[in-house]
């Protein structure tokens, strides 16, 4: 009897192991039911983002749009892409100088570009969290239809600039919601439909489409940054570069001749 009883519990610990390990792996049924699709290498737009705006403005107020346009011509930065700020995700993962990579594992997939934006949007059947910390990059919630990746990101840092750090740029705002659906259009061709909601800062969603093109035998280059710990050639009012002569405070004197 006794030993009857220990072959049932052990019966049981083994299912119950069983249930805990299908349940870990967090796989949706229909990433079982079929291959992953192959976006494997760097994926590279055509043209860079500021042309797109130019063509298809985004949907501001009036009033931000007006500012935000002036501020860009008014500019007398030779480079005015050089903001130091982390990498945030505002509804464009970049591509045309930093190529992206996108890893399709199960459960998971996660994006990442040169010049450090990582993305990990989650496949495993959560739902989008009730309650979530506002960062860098949000908290990103996907499913497959078929071989097309819906994702929705929520959990935007407000302070996060749209539509790049550059002069001119505003916070991107509260109860922001980005809506991703990306597919392989051919071999070669990754397709982007991506809708921005900030109802702080447009008048009515944000909608673009963005076609990538994968680079082949691509190696990565190394991270593109343009940040470095306490550099004080930074300004931290605008994020600009500049060269500051003030010494620091506890800068010793010279020594006496």
């Amino acid at each position: 009897m006794a030993s009857e009883r220990r072959r049932q519990l052990a019966a049981a610990l083994l299912g119950a192991l069983l249930l805990g390990l299908c349940c870990f792996t967090g796989v949706r049924a229909e990433e079982k039911r079929s291959p992953l699709p192959d976006w494997s290498g760097w994926w590279v737009l055509d043209k860079p983002f500021t042309d797109e705006l130019a063509q298809l403005p985004p949907p501001m107020k009036p009033e931000d749009l007006a500012r935000f346009r002036a501020a860009r011509r008014e500019d007398t930065d030779p480079d005015p892409a050089r903001y130091c700020r982390p990498p945030q995700f505002v509804g464009f993962s970049g591509g045309f100088v930093e190529a992206v990579e996108l890893l399709v594992t199960p459960g998971r997939v996660t994006l990442t570009n040169e010049a450090g934006l990582i993305r990990r949007i989650y496949t495993d059947s959560r739902p989008i969290p009730a309650s979530h910390e506002d960062t860098n990059t949000g908290t990103s919630v996907g499913h497959w239809a078929g071989n097309t990746l819906v994702v929705e990101t929520v959990g935007i840092n407000p302070a996060a600039r749209f539509p790049l750090p550059t002069q001119g740029a505003m916070p991107i705002g509260k109860h922001v919601k980005i809506t991703e659906r990306i597919w392989l259009q051919d071999p070669n061709t990754l397709q982007f439909e991506v809708v921005t909601t900030a109802p702080d800062l447009f008048v009515r969603p944000d909608k673009r489409q963005r076609t990538y093109t994968r680079v082949p035998d691509k190696t990565t280059a190394n991270e593109i940054t343009f940040c470095v710990n306490h550099d004080r050639s930074i300004d931290p009012a605008t994020g600009k570069q500049r060269f500051d002569m003030t010494p620091p405070p506890d800068l010793a004197p010279p020594p006496a001749h």
